[in-house]
C-alpha cells in the first residue's frame, strides 16, 4: 500500500525536522545564561514543594524541566550550601552547583532538562498549524507550519530552559480559546477560556498583557463596529463582565491552587523574610503594601507570592540592563532596539514574505467552508484580534527599558506568522480563481522564498542563537549591533572546550559571559580574566599566564569597547581595544573570540 504524502502528514514532518534540528543543535551547547538558575529552581520546586528561587518568572516551565530530573540521582549538597539555607533567591550559585556538582554529568542534567522543551516547542508548532489551516486553509497552514519549525529565533528558543517560548505559546492557545468563548458563550467555553488563560500566566508574567486585551477585544467584539448602538454597548459590558469573570476564574482556579502547591514545603517565616528583603529595594507603594501583607496569611500568600513575581517584573522594566547597541553602550536601546533587532534576526526571505502578505491585502478573502452571516468584525475577529495583541504588545515593548534581546517578541510571533501565512494563502486562492498564469509564477516564487528560509534555518545549524541576516553580516556580523541573548548566552563554552582540546593549549585567559562552570568544559587549562586585568597589549603580553592565549565573549568584548555614553574616557583601562589590530585566530560558534597575542 503507497503512503500518500497528506499536508496534514507534511506538516508532521517539518515539525519533526526541527525537532531533530533543535535537539541536535544543542547537544554541544553549554548551560545558558538564564538555564543555570531556571534548572535549578524547577528542580527545587518538584522536590521540595519550596519557590524560594526565581519569583520573577512563573513556575510552569520549570517545573517541566525539574520533573525531568527526577530520575537522576543528584546529591543534596546544592540544599545544604548557603544559597539555599541563608541567600536571598541565591539562584544563580544553587543552579550551577545543582547542574555542575550533583554527582551526574552537567551534560546529562542539561539534557534532560531540555527534553520537554522539545515538546513545548511541537506544541507551539502545531497550535500555528491548527489555526492558520482553520482560518485560512490548507496551502497556508503549510506555510505557517514551515516557517515557524524553521524560524532560527524559534528554534534558538524552543531548546533552552527559558520561558519566552513557552510565552509565545499561552498567548496563542489563550486567545484561541478566549475567542471561541466569546463567539459562543457557555461554561464549557468559559472554562477552557479560564485554564488556557491561567497556563499563560504560569508561562512567564509578560503574559498578564493579556488581561487588556481580552477586554479590548470582547468590547470590540461586542460593537461590531456600530458605535451608536445602545443595544450594542450593553452587549459589550455584558461580555466585559464575563471576560472579567474568565479573567478572575483563571487566576483563582489555576494560578493560586498552582502556587499553593509550589509553596506548601516553603517556611512561612522564610517567605516573610525573603519578601520583605526583595520588596525592600523598591519604593512604598499599595502593591508593596499587599504583597507584604499577604506573604504570613495562610493560603493567601501563595497568591501574594504570585503577586510578589509581578512586582519584581515590573521593578526590572524600569530598571533596564546595560547593553551594547549600535557601537555604543547605553542601558537602553530606545524605541527602535526591538524593531532593528526583529529586522536582523529573522531570514530575508521572511521580510520578503511580509511584502507579498500586504500586497494581497486588496484581495478578497473568502472564507472557507460553511459560516454564518455575520459583520465583518465578527467573520474576521481572529484576525484583527491578532492584529490587536501584536499592536499593544509592540506599544509596550518599544517604550520598555529592557532591551535584552529578540526572545522578548516571542509571543507576538505566533500570530504573525499566521497572519503572513494566511494572506499569502487569500492571495494563492485568488489567483486560482481569477488568473491562473500568474498563479504558476506566484507559486514558484513562494516556494524558492521558503526554500532560501529554510536553507537559512540548516546552514546556520548549530548555531540558531547568533543567526542574524544578511543586512548585519549574517551570523558573523551581528556581534556589531548587538549582543547578549541576541548572539551571545554563554553557549559557546563546551566548545571553546573543544576547540583547546584539539589544539593541545596548555593555558588560555578566558572572559566568559554566563554561569556555566568553566572547569567543566575547559577544565585546567582555563585561566580568569576580565578587560581592567590589562591596560594595554604590551602589559597583556608581559604579565599573562596563558602563553598570550586569550578567549573573550561577544558580550564582554562590546561592552568593554563600545563607546560609553557617561562617561566617554578612553583613556580607561577596562577596555579590549587594544586587541582591535589583532585579528582572531578563530571564532566559536560567533560568540567567543580566539586571539593568540606574542610579541
Amino acid at each position: 500500500m503507497k503512503l500518500r504524502l497528506t499536508p496534514g502528514r507534511f506538516a508532521v514532518l517539518i515539525v519533526v525536522i526541527a525537532l531533530l534540528l533543535a535537539g541536535t543543535s544543542s547537544i554541544n551547547d553549554a548551560p545558558i545564561v538564564d538555564e543555570v538558575p531556571h534548572i535549578g529552581a524547577g528542580y527545587s520546586y518538584v522536590t521540595r514543594l519550596d519557590f524560594r528561587l526565581n519569583p520573577e518568572h512563573p513556575p510552569l516551565v520549570k517545573d517541566l524541566a525539574g520533573l525531568f530530573l527526577v530520575p537522576l540521582d543528584l546529591n543534596d549538597s546544592a540544599f545544604s550550601a548557603e544559597q539555599w539555607t541563608s541567600e536571598v533567591n541565591g539562584q544563580w550559585t544553587f543552579g550551577r552547583d545543582l547542574i555542575f556538582r550533583s554527582g551526574v554529568s552537567p551534560d546529562t542534567v542539561k539534557t534532560l532538562a531540555r527534553l520537554p522543551m522539545l515538546g513545548l516547542l511541537a506544541l507551539f508548532c502545531w497550535m500555528i498549524w491548527k489555526w492558520t489551516n482553520e482560518q485560512f486553509g490548507t496551502n497556508a497552514a503549510v506555510i505557517a507550519v514551515l516557517i515557524a519549525s524553521f524560524s532560527p529565533t524559534v528554534l534558538a528558543h524552543g531548546r533552552f530552559v527559558t520561558t519566552d517560548l513557552g510565552a509565545g505559546l499561552g498567548v496563542m492557545v489563550a486567545t484561541y480559546w478566549f475567542l471561541k468563548f466569546l463567539r459562543a458563550p457557555s461554561r464549557k467555553t468559559g472554562a477552557w477560556a479560564a485554564g488556557m488563560l491561567g497556563v499563560a500566566f504560569l508561562m512567564k508574567f509578560n503574559t498578564v498583557l493579556l488581561g487588556p486585551f481580552f477586554m479590548l477585544t470582547a468590547a470590540l467584539f461586542a460593537l461590531q463596529g456600530k458605535w451608536r448602538s445602545q443595544k450594542n454597548w450593553y452587549t459589550a459590558a455584558r461580555l466585559m463582565a464575563l471576560t472579567a469573570g474568565v479573567g478572575a476564574a483563571s487566576v483563582l482556579l489555576v494560578v493560586w491552587p498552582v502556587y499553593i502547591v509550589q509553596t506548601a514545603g516553603y517556611p512561612v517565616e522564610r517567605q516573610v523574610s525573603d519578601t520583605a528583603t526583595i520588596m525592600g529595594y523598591q519604593a512604598d507603594n499599595p502593591l508593596k503594601s499587599a504583597v507584604l501583607w499577604m506573604s504570613d496569611k495562610p493560603v493567601i500568600r501563595a497568591l501574594g507570592h504570585w503577586t510578589l513575581g509581578l512586582a519584581m517584573v515590573a521593578q526590572r522594566s524600569i530598571g533596564g540592563n546595560t547593553i551594547y547597541w549600535l557601537g555604543q553602550v547605553v542601558k537602553q536601546g530606545g524605541p527602535w532596539y526591538f524593531p532593528i533587532v526583529y529586522i536582523l534576526k529573522e531570514p530575508l526571505a521572511w521580510w520578503i514574505l511580509v511584502a507579498f502578505a500586504l500586497a494581497s491585502l486588496p484581495f478578497h478573502h473568502k472564507r472557507r467552508g460553511t459560516q454564518k452571516p455575520g459583520s465583518w468584525w465578527v467573520l474576521h475577529a481572529d484576525e484583527w484580534a491578532m492584529l490587536l495583541w501584536m499592536a499593544i504588545y509592540w506599544a509596550v515593548s518599544v517604550k520598555s527599558t529592557l532591551n535584552i534581546g529578540v526572545r522578548h517578541l516571542l509571543p507576538v510571533f505566533p500570530f504573525a506568522i499566521i497572519l503572513v501565512a494566511g494572506r499569502i494563502g487569500v492571495l494563492l486562492d485568488w489567483l486560482r480563481a481569477h488568473d491562473k498564469k500568474r498563479l504558476q509564477w506566484f507559486s514558484i516564487g513562494i516556494a524558492v522564498l521558503l526554500g532560501w528560509f529554510v536553507f537559512e534555518s540548516v546552514r546556520v545549524w548549530p548555531s540558531y542563537l547568533s543567526y542574524f541576516n544578511q543586512i548585519a553580516g549574517g551570523p558573523s556580523g551581528g556581534y556589531q549591533f548587538v549582543t547578549d541573548s541576541n548572539l551571545d548566552w554563554g553557549q559557546d563554552l563546551k566548545r571553546l572546550g573543544q576547540f583547546v582540546e584539539s589544539n593541545d593549549i596548555d593555558r588560555i585567559c578566558v572572559d566568559y559571559f554566563g554561569w556555566s562552570d568553566p572547569a567543566a568544559y575547559v577544565g585546567t587549562h582555563y585561566v580568569y580574566t576580565r578587560a581592567n586585568d590589562w591596560k594595554n597589549r604590551d602589559d597583556f603580553v608581559r604579565r599573562n599566564r596563558c602563553d598570550g592565549w586569550l578567549a573573550i565573549s561577544a558580550t564582554f568584548l562590546q561592552n568593554a569597547n563600545g563607546q560609553r555614553l557617561v562617561p566617554t574616557d578612553w583613556s580607561r583601562t577596562d577596555t579590549y581595544r587594544w586587541l582591535l589590530d589583532d585579528v582572531p585566530v578563530t571564532t566559536i560558534g560567533n560568540s567567543i573570540f580566539v586571539w593568540h597575542v606574542t610579541k
